[in-house]
């Protein structure tokens, strides 16, 4: 289980396995020069900066139903026992911003090489508390769920591939057997009746 800040580097390791793939690859790394240059903004604002040379924008997320509605976690008693993590789906469109469409299919292929040899990281850091095993699945999206995502950015379409992420589990930090009370009150009247007069 990990904190919120799980989500952040789900995506920074991400952005770790590219960079270690592209960087001692001769052809790549002439492309693709630094790992800043692979951003986590969305394909139109990464257009805007020429530098970029990759989009890795998580554009959905979703609870994970396979592991919705577990049991508390922890001891007998009630004191000892937790609230279940919240279970994440991230998704993730990979899109190249190479100087040429060539450019674009060489870093493409690359990226998509090295999420498949990586589809489970075990993801620690003991100082941010996370500490998750992940597995990375290539989405087999049609052309027509693709050009949606392009349509709500208003830009044309644009060579791309989408990657979910599961499972990320972000700890609850509600206690057990406490509620949230909300108290309100409201005036009853007879509704509908009908009004009398003199």
């Amino acid at each position: 289980m990990s904190d919120y800040s799980v989500i952040a580097a789900v995506s920074g390791a991400l952005r770790r396995i590219l960079w270690d793939a592209f960087q001692p690859d001769p052809v790549i790394n002439q492309l693709v020069t630094s790992e800043n240059v692979i951003v986590f903004r969305n394909p139109t604002e990464t257009a805007r900066d020429s530098a970029n040379r990759m989009s890795l924008w998580c554009y959905r997320v979703e609870e994970n139903e396979h592991v919705k509605n577990q049991p508390m976690l922890g001891g007998a008693t009630a004191a000892s026992q937790r609230v279940p993590p919240l279970a994440l789906n991230l998704y993730y469109l990979v899109t190249p911003f190479g100087p040429s469409g060539e450019a674009d299919h060489l870093i493409l292929g690359k990226a998509m090489q090295a999420l498949y040899d990586n589809g489970v990281v075990l993801l620690r850091d003991p100082v941010a508390e996370i500490a998750e095993e992940l597995r990375i699945i290539f989405c087999r999206l049609t052309l027509e769920e693709l050009t949606r995502i392009w349509e709500a950015l208003r830009e044309p379409y644009r060579l791309s591939v989408c990657y979910q992420v599961r499972v990320t589990r972000v700890e609850s930090q509600r206690e057990p057997g406490r509620a949230r009370i909300l108290d309100r009150a409201a005036a009853l009247g007879a509704i509908g009746a009908p009004e009398v007069r003199p």
